[in-house]
């Protein structure tokens, strides 16, 4: 393992530096947001962020931070991995084969050591904790950690459409594409390295329909279980 990996250098600053696990705060709590293609998953976690920092209690709210773009540029920063920013980005996953034939052409490595490099990365920045971490199979990941709160955000599809149209520039067909691609390529992550259905509700605390709540509303009641969690977990 190269000494310049970010990942590593990730694991052991927060392990084992000044601000390591015996010196972090008494309370390391995290969120987990899984969600359909175009349903809000960033959305929610940037107004989770600007609602924790309305919060009084700084021990428990304050110095949180998002982790998606982030986590993937640590990711595709390690010099041992061959993975494409745009593929870690789109939680590409694809079917064994696929992957198979795809190295035999290309020289990206195999998908499941990429995704091991994720999970492990996951699991460190739940245990740091003030993590709001969008995706990357983290209900399932982290499960058992805590004090934390795991919600999956669903939406009608022409709902999730249009909001998939706006954000890549695309027309309606492109946007039905890359929103079935993104979904089974998630559930099909979940099925294969955890052996669960990413739409049973009984993985998460709450699954929100976000074309009848606002964000607003979700933030809320995120907060109200994080201090009741974390409450639980002092105790």
């Amino acid at each position: 393992m190269s000494p310049v990996n970010p990942i590593e250098r990730f694991i052991h600053g927060h392990a084992y530096g000044p601000k390591g696990r015996e010196g972090m705060a008494r309370i390391r709590p995290f969120v987990t947001i899984s969600r359909q293609a175009g349903a809000g998953g960033h959305s929610l976690a940037s107004v989770l962020i600007e609602r924790f920092h309305q919060e009084q209690d700084k021990e428990l709210f304050g110095d949180w931070d998002m982790f998606d773009q982030k986590l993937v540029a640590m990711v595709a920063g390690d010099p041992d991995l061959r993975v494409s920013v745009e593929a870690l980005l789109s939680e590409e996953y694809r079917r064994a084969s696929d992957d198979f034939f795809r190295q035999l052409f290309t020289s990206t490595t195999h998908q499941d050591i990429v995704m091991d490099r994720v999970f492990r990365l996951v699991r460190v920045l739940a245990e740091v904790g003030k993590a709001v971490i969008v995706g990357r199979a983290g209900s399932e990941v982290t499960r058992g950690l805590g004090p934390s709160v795991s919600v999956r955000l669903i939406a009608p599809e022409d709902v999730r459409m249009k909001e998939m149209m706006e954000l890549h520039g695309v027309d309606e067909r492109k946007a039905t594409e890359l929103m079935d691609k993104s979904d089974n390529g998630r559930a099909r992550l979940l099925k294969r390295h955890f052996r669960v259905n990413i739409d049973d509700p009984n993985l998460y605390d709450a699954v929100w329909n976000t074309a009848t709540v606002s964000f607003e509303a979700i933030a809320e009641s995120i907060v109200v279980l994080l201090k009741e969690r974390a409450a639980s977990n002092s105790g």
